[in-house]
């Protein structure tokens, strides 16, 4: 199992927006935001289910994330939070949240913000060079 960088990034950009803007009302990432997300098991359990599985019959130890990759993932790329603002993906990913929010009721949640979630996951791969 080989955990993309690029993806859990994504992911804990995201989720953390969706927290941002729900919970604390902010159109912008917020640290507080950040630092709830990647810290919940939700989150972790969520990267463990997009991992992708590469089993050979040589891999007998498991290279999944432990507890400490997180919370140093989580603390190496929260000094970045401004220059992910600075996307377009980032940006457009809270507008939908926004659309989500004067849609409410009529379409599910996600629903619009998630169209969005390929764009960010590709400006991630371009940041991380992978």
């Amino acid at each position: 199992v080989r955990m993309s960088k690029s993806m859990v990034l994504a992911l804990a950009i995201t989720e953390s927006a969706a927290k941002s803007y729900r919970e604390f009302g902010s159109n912008t990432l917020n640290r507080s935001a950040w630092n709830e997300t990647l810290d919940t098991k939700q989150f972790q359990d969520l990267v463990f289910s997009n991992l992708k599985s590469a089993k050979s019959l040589f891999s007998i130890k498991s290279s999944a994330p432990t507890l400490q990759d997180f919370r140093d993932f989580k603390n190496e790329y929260s000094t970045n939070l401004t220059e992910y603002m600075r996307w377009g993906s980032v940006r457009a990913f809270f507008s939908l949240l926004e659309a989500e929010k004067y849609l409410e009721g009529r379409v599910p949640e996600d629903f619009l913000s998630g169209t969005a979630f390929d764009y960010v996951y590709e400006d991630c791969q371009e940041f991380l060079g992978e």
